[in-house]
């Protein structure tokens, strides 16, 4: 008995239906494309995590730089001063009979009068914030009751109580050295000496212009004790210019 191979038989139906479900089985990725079988497969990208930066806080604001303001105070400044003023003071002789201003004198022992009118050149240098020298040198400009005008030289330090403030109080410590001329008669009993030696106080208030320039009131109080005792308050308005 001979036996032969037989092929299989595929019904024709099946194979166009095999064939027909190709094409859906790609389009849903169920199958992949052709070339797949001879290359690799290539590898999904991957995204890399956000990279979080990190926001520093808002740095504070340098401070503002300070306005720039000239200097009020007198800190190694040459000053000059013109002062116009007027006081009243009382004499007190040491001996009888000599003559202070006052026809009263020989029954009282005591002249008071007014002083005469008198104007202040004050040249000064500044120390120091707070501290001042300076030299007043007073000159009459009326006549004193012995005809003759009075000179005063009174060198000191003056102290400014808020040197920085636009509106400041200061107060002076001076040596007064007053060279007022005396009228003394030819063969009268007593001489007056024409030198006179005291200690002197001021205290006023400066408005501060400018830098450079000042107005400033004072009052003050002069004693004197070498030719007679004496005291005298006066008061006065005055200008100051600076520099540099």
């Amino acid at each position: 008995m001979r036996w032969h191979a037989v092929a299989p038989v595929v019904p024709t139906a099946l194979l166009a239906a095999i064939i027909a479900a190709i094409p859906v089985a790609r389009a849903q990725g169920n199958v992949p494309p052709p070339d797949s079988a001879t290359s690799p497969a290539s590898p999904a990208p991957v995204h890399a995590p956000a990279r979080l930066v990190e926001v520093a806080p808002d740095s504070p604001q340098p401070p503002p730089a300070p306005r720039m303001v000239a200097s009020l105070s007198h800190e190694l400044q040459f000053g000059l001063s013109v002062l116009l003023g007027d006081g009243y003071r009382g004499i007190f002789p040491y001996d009888d009979l000599i003559d202070c201003g006052d026809a009263k004198a020989n029954d009282s022992r005591v002249c008071t009068n007014r002083a005469p009118v008198f104007i202040d050149l004050q040249p000064s240098f500044g120390l120091s914030r707070r501290w001042d020298f300076l030299v007043d040198l007073r000159f009459g400009l009326t006549r004193d009751f012995n005809t003759y005008h009075q000179f005063f030289v009174m060198p000191g330090f003056r102290y400014w109580i808020d040197p920085q403030s636009q509106v400041k109080f200061f107060s002076t410590l001076q040596l007064a050295y007053d060279r007022s001329r005396q009228n003394n008669r030819p063969g009268a009993p007593h001489v007056v000496s024409d030198t006179d030696i005291g200690f002197r106080n001021s205290n006023g208030l400066m408005v501060e212009v400018m830098r450079n320039l000042g107005i400033f009131f004072q009052f003050g109080e002069t004693v004197g004790f070498y030719r007679w005792l004496s005291f005298t308050v006066d008061a006065g308005i005055g200008v100051q210019a600076r520099v540099p």
